[in-house]
């Protein structure tokens, strides 16, 4: 009932949408109060929960992220304290996985002009410098072993075959991601809906994927103030699992906490600053964005569900409507 309420202070929609579903004379009455059995239904298996899931959902947390996380991700799910949101956690988590497996080839494909370069093993090529002998290939150190003659014939003329080292790319990302209430719903649904993948779901997913390509990644959760940062796949999932949908959205002041952070540390100029809203923010100052473009590589918008003007306006913006392992290919190329 308190949640209903909350609702629809917060959205004028929902409020006569329930304003119909009491009004007999209302036309639409019946789909409003269809609607509204919806989102009460949604509502009780949301604080009433279950456990049937929780073990198949501790187990492929393990299977992804390790022992250590998933004896932790366990303890989290089997607490009393949290028995009104478990079944919210449990969805959150399959989502979340669900996104990360569909989506891990990007891990190893989508490069990053911007980004650092470091040397992996990867083709066979001719050995062009001494430094490369560390990488020859087995047939050429048992000739240098037990034929030397040969060996030594070959490397004069230029034969040596050594295992190529490729320059992969590393990201350099500095991630801000709007856990307001909104970031909870999915896309033009605004209802919460078990099993569906939520917008804060897709964003975490998001910067677990370029964590696990092994760059430098900072993320910072926000609503109306801004959390700690992150650096790491595990943290980044447990705050997930803390997230509480409550408050506003100030993305001025998050963007402000970025541009203090790279004050403070010179390192992270050289990162890309990406902010993940749903853009329900009537009071973005855009001239945040001109001095985040100052202090960072480069400056994007992904607008989740949503629309924004100031920052469609003042930043480099990428829209998305549906949350999926494809639009977070999308995305991550785009980055």
């Amino acid at each position: 009932y308190n949640s209903i309420l909350s609702k629809m202070d917060r959205n004028e929609a929902f409020r006569q949408m329930v304003e119909s579903a009491m009004d007999q004379r209302d036309s639409t009455s019946r789909e409003s109060r269809a609607n509204l059995e919806r989102e009460v239904k949604s509502l009780i298996n949301f604080y009433v929960g279950n456990m049937k899931k929780v073990g198949d959902t501790v187990n492929r947390v393990r299977m992804l992220f390790g022992e250590s996380v998933g004896h932790e991700i366990a303890d989290i799910l089997l607490s009393t304290d949290i028995d009104p949101y478990r079944l919210r956690l449990i969805s959150m988590l399959n989502s979340l996985i669900r996104l990360i497996v569909d989506a891990k080839y990007v891990v190893d494909t989508v490069s990053d002009v911007d980004a650092e370069r470091v040397g992996v093993v990867g083709g066979v090529k001719r050995m062009t410098k001494a430094s490369e002998l560390r990488d020859m290939m087995p047939s050429e150190r048992l000739l240098m072993k037990f034929a030397k003659p040969v060996f030594a014939y070959k490397l004069a003329m230029g034969n040596v075959l050594v295992r190529e080292r490729k320059a992969v790319r590393k990201p350099k990302i500095y991630m801000l991601i709007d856990k307001s209430g909104s970031m909870f719903y999915t896309v033009n649904v605004n209802i919460f809906e078990v099993g569906a993948i939520s917008k804060i779901t897709w964003a975490t997913a998001l910067a677990v994927i370029l964590a696990m390509k092994g760059g430098n990644l900072a993320v910072r959760f926000f609503d109306q103030q801004v959390y700690p940062i992150l650096t790491n796949k595990k943290d980044i999932v447990r705050m997930l699992l803390s997230l509480i949908p409550l408050g506003g959205t100030d993305i001025t002041n998050a963007v402000r906490a970025a541009i203090q952070d790279a004050a403070d540390k010179a390192s992270l100029r050289n990162y890309k600053l990406v902010i993940i809203t749903d853009g329900e923010d009537d009071n973005v100052d855009p001239s945040v964005f001109n001095k985040a473009k100052t202090v960072f590589r480069s400056v994007k918008a992904i607008l989740v569900g949503g629309e924004n003007s100031v920052i469609e306006n003042s930043t480099d913006t990428i829209k998305i409507q549906e949350l999926s392992s494809e639009s977070l290919t999308h995305v991550i190329k785009k980055i």
